[in-house]
């Protein structure tokens, strides 16, 4: 079967349109959403502090300031912002105060990126402090105002 020339290049533009748009799926994050003017590429860590223990005892005020005061400003050296989060009942009662703090971390669509030694720190200091109050972490890729 023989193509004419107005074929043959209809399907080396449709091979040169495929071509284009993997080469655009493999960019870096950055290259796909840039940070409008005014604004870095930067990546927070988000972490999750259970406040309700197990045994139905609470993480108290004092006890989250004295962690705070030892731990988070010190190890993270960075601007926090926590806010707590509306109580959970399933799979069982929960409260939950989450943290934001930007760190140094590379991050990529592609790949888990590995938490820093900052947060892993932080979190082996609450399971210390609080053995079975649950703690998890997650980096998030972000634009913040410069």
């Amino acid at each position: 079967m023989t193509r004419t020339p107005h074929q043959a290049r209809r399907g080396v533009i449709g091979r040169g349109a495929l071509l284009l748009g993997l080469v655009a799926l493999a960019q870096p994050a950055a290259a796909l959403t840039p940070c409008r003017p005014g604004t870095r590429p930067a990546v927070l860590a988000e972490i999750r502090f259970g406040l309700l223990l197990p045994d139905g005892d609470d993480v108290t005020d004092a006890q989250w300031r004295t962690f705070r005061s030892d731990i988070l400003d010190p190890v993270l050296r960075t601007d926090i912002r926590q806010r707590d989060e509306p109580p959970v009942t399933t799979p069982r009662p929960q409260r939950t105060r989450t943290i934001h703090a930007e760190v140094r971390a590379s991050w990529s669509p592609d790949a888990p990126a590995e938490l820093p030694e900052a947060v892993r720190s932080v979190m082996r200091a609450w399971t210390a402090r609080f053995p079975t109050a649950p703690v998890e972490a997650r980096l998030l890729p972000v634009c913040l105002a410069t």
